[in-house]
């Protein structure tokens, strides 16, 4: 990141290094100024002034404040699908091992004080600002249900959940009992999963009490007969 110095002497149009230093940092100030103080009372004089940038160096790469918080909810879904996404090879070799791993590491994520502190924005601002709502769903919660919904197809594939479930709405389920429950209780200022442990504990009831409805039956092997 460019100390004062360097982003005084930055005019015209920076190399790409720098152009991308400051995309960092004008994403960041906003994220913090966004979730600090909310929408309506963040403005893009005031997020120049703390990431000591001009203020047009942030509409050359954002028109709007609107804009700006949308790319700030953009990149904050696609940090969180960077994260969390296991791979092709993870995925087939053990579907629900690599399920529940993804969930743990998601808990964590939607936990955030970052992430916290942005949805209590859309909760107090959200009334006036819907489209900015309808985008925080359409780039972090969709997302997440997606690939939760992906993950909850390849358990489905290799035969261990009952034929009754539908997929979607069994992932959307899953996904709101660990996920976006413990999310609202933190919302509503009560400290609960603080530690690692709270979480890993959490899960593990969550995840007993859901596979214990949708996991098929072990099938029993028949017995064996000594021949005498």
């Amino acid at each position: 990141m460019p100390d004062r110095d360097e982003r005084k002497k930055i005019s015209g149009r920076p190399d790409g290094r720098v152009s991308e230093e400051l995309d960092i940092l004008i994403l960041k100030t906003a994220s913090r100024l966004f979730g600090e103080q909310g929408y309506a009372a963040t403005s893009v004089e005031q997020i120049a002034a703390v990431a000591q940038v001009g203020k047009q160096t942030i509409y050359r790469r954002h028109p709007s404040k609107e804009s700006l918080f949308k790319t700030v909810i953009s990149e904050l879904g696609k940090s969180f699908l960077v994260a969390a996404t296991p791979s092709d090879t993870m995925v087939s070799s053990d579907p629900l091992l690599t399920l529940r791993k993804t969930m743990r590491m998601l808990l964590d994520l939607v936990l955030s004080p970052e992430t916290l502190s942005l949805s209590r924005t859309f909760i107090a601002e959200g009334w006036r600002f819907p489209d900015l709502v309808n985008h925080a769903g359409a780039h972090i919660f969709d997302p997440l249900e997606e690939l939760t919904c992906r993950l909850m197809t390849a358990v489905s594939d290799v035969g261990l959940l009952k034929e009754s479930c539908d997929l979607k709405e069994t992932s959307r389920l899953f996904s709101g009992l660990c996920l976006e429950h413990p999310h609202q209780q933190m919302l509503f200022g009560r400290d609960v999963l603080m530690t690692a442990k709270e979480r890993d504990d959490f899960l593990e009831n969550a995840w007993t009490a859901f596979m214990t409805g949708i996991l098929r039956a072990p099938v029993s092997r028949p017995a064996t007969v000594k021949e005498v």
